[in-house]
């Protein structure tokens, strides 16, 4: 079916008009695309995510794979099943876009999305000041809190991915090879269980980039995109590569104190919010901030595997690695 056809046929539209390619997908899997629809109420326009299945791969750091290939590939399956099942729980203070339907056969996967530029969260962002990226803070804790599970079932969270993140262990063998043997190498399996046997576990977007993040003109309002890697973790894994990602050295080493106690503060009040004890919410709070230190080694394991002169390899990152490691004898009793 041709994308035309399909928008066509899934919002009863009068008219649709290929406005143009957004981007393309990474490694070359599909592509955005943004259409025009007529007669369609409340809807002027909407994203097409176009995923080819058939596609040969061509990562820009050279990490060709079958198993590489297949992580991919699953990906896109959790994000149609995100959309699908659990989209609709986030409320407008983890706004995402809505999904109007999808499509898929032996050869590709479309998704059809709301455009998020056309009603309002038209700004993108590569960094952030302090005080802008409070906004994304906000929302990793009401997304957190509201998938908050403390005793999930063994089949939970059905259809998305066991363990969220995109930088997982069991999903990432070749670059944990790739590293140089050490202490952080050593002990990655330990930093991995660490974080699998918290207490309190919730859904974690999985690739919380400030690229995933589409702002309102004032900076106000947030929305979230990306569903690829949504999974089960903990809610300080989302916020250690948020702030990884929008941040420089010299601002995270001044401030993650400050940042930490913001995010922390707004998972405590959204957690009552929803009718949580006080008791409980200061429980998740001090296990994830113990946590933290560690999911930040988490992610640092795989970038020294994955791309060891990478920009984000800074003195800051092999600080808090570092924190973490000293931290896992008590963690892991």
């Amino acid at each position: 079916m041709t994308p035309d056809i399909f928008i066509k046929r899934t919002l009863a539209a009068r008219s649709v008009t290929h406005l143009g390619h957004i981007q393309s997908l990474w490694s070359g899997y599909g592509n955005l695309s943004r259409y025009r629809v007529g007669g369609v109420e409340g809807i002027d326009k909407v994203v097409l995510k176009s995923i080819r299945f058939d596609q040969q791969s061509h990562h820009p750091r050279g990490w060709h794979s079958d198993h590489a290939h297949q992580r991919k590939l699953d990906s896109y399956q959790v994000e149609r099943n995100w959309y699908q099942h659990w989209n609709k729980r986030c409320t407008s203070t983890a706004r995402t876009a809505k999904c109007f339907g999808f499509y898929e056969d032996s050869e590709c996967l479309h998704l059809l999305l709301e455009d998020l530029d056309s009603v309002g969260f038209d700004r993108r962002c590569d960094e952030l000041s302090v005080e802008q990226s409070l906004v994304c803070l906000e929302w990793l804790a009401c997304f957190h809190s509201e998938f908050l599970c403390a005793e999930p079932a063994a089949d939970w969270p059905a259809g998305l991915w066991s363990r969220g993140t995109y930088w997982h262990l069991n999903t990432r063998p070749d670059e944990w090879r790739a590293m140089v043997d050490g202490p952080l190498k050593q002990h990655a399996q330990e930093i991995d269980r660490c974080l699998e046997q918290a207490r309190f576990q919730t859904l974690v977007h999985g690739d919380a980039k400030v690229a995933n993040f589409c702002f309102s003109e004032d900076m106000s309002q947030v929305a979230a995109v990306d569903f690829q890697y949504v999974g089960k973790g903990i809610g300080s894994q989302d916020v250690a590569y948020f702030l990884g990602s929008c941040l420089d050295e010299r601002t995270l080493d001044l401030h993650i104190e400050y940042l930490l106690e913001y995010y922390f503060s707004e998972l405590n009040r959204c957690l009552i919010a929803q009718g949580e004890s006080p008791d409980l919410s200061d429980a998740v709070c001090s296990e994830w901030y113990e946590l933290f230190a560690v999911a930040w080694a988490d992610f640092h394991r795989f970038l020294l595997g994955w791309s060891p002169q990478h920009h984000k390899n800074t003195a800051f990152s092999q600080k808090m690695t570092d924190r973490g490691l000293r931290a896992l004898p008590q963690l892991s009793l």
